[in-house]
């Protein structure tokens, strides 16, 4: 629905007639509200339509979780996916991001109170692998300041610690929607020894080579577009 229209409605003036408070019953609301709570609300980010019926066979057939979940159109490109489990829910937020045709799916968990022009997606939980940290500094120690330039840490990959082959440090952030990616950032040791680590970021799509922020492409980009490789950073 259009926030612009949904707007319009809360300012109306309404007459002594439409102003009369209805009062909803409770029928059945602890079982709606058990299912509420199984449930994540989710979004596809970019603004080209997408075909629904095909993205919900896609994440059907991709989550494996049968008739346990139950996808309900609630609103424009928004989606109420409803499980069985909690072990069900935290597995699909755990292993996003997830995507359908180069658009990516935001997920955030329901809450109450919730409406179809109400929910707002800030962040996305993603993978960031961090390469050229210095060896004694592959620690999870690290890990609390480069969170200042990253974005919240969710989640740190000890494997990639404590595996024969570390290359990378790999933790799971919180990333702003409304900031660019990092491409790298500069890092000072302890000794005071400054070097630029780079960051990669796993599953990542729907990305402006132009302006760096998730939700566009460049021919959709309202920055201004150089027509030179050599000034697009992205």
């Amino acid at each position: 629905m259009d926030p612009d229209f949904i707007d319009r409605i809360q300012w109306i003036i309404l007459t002594e007639e439409e102003g009369k408070i209805i009062k909803v019953r409770s029928d059945n609301r602890a079982k709606i509200l058990e299912e509420c709570s199984l449930s994540l609300m989710g979004h596809f980010h970019m603004m080209r339509p997408i075909n629904t019926r095909a993205a919900k066979n896609l994440l059907r057939s991709v989550w494996k979780f049968g008739q346990d979940l139950k996808i309900t159109e609630v609103g424009d490109r928004l989606f109420q996916f409803k499980f069985a489990m909690e072990s069900q829910l935290n597995w699909v937020l755990k292993n996003g991001p997830w995507s359908f045709d180069n658009d990516i799916l935001l997920l955030r968990r329901w809450e109450k109170r919730m409406m179809a022009y109400s929910v707002e997606f800030e962040c996305i939980p993603i993978w960031v692998q961090m390469w050229g940290l210095p060896f004694d500094l592959f620690t999870t120690g690290a890990v609390q300041d480069i969170e200042k330039s990253t974005g919240k840490v969710l989640e740190v990959d000890c494997k990639a610690i404590s595996a024969d082959q570390a290359r990378f440090l790999r933790i799971r952030v919180e990333f702003p929607l409304k900031k660019p990616i990092k491409r790298g950032a500069p890092f000072l040791s302890p000794e005071g020894d400054k070097v630029r680590i780079s960051f990669q970021y796993e599953r990542l799509v729907g990305l402006c080579f132009n302006c760096g922020l998730i939700g566009h492409e460049s021919r959709e980009c309202h920055h201004p577009i150089s027509n030179t490789e050599e000034d697009k950073p992205y």
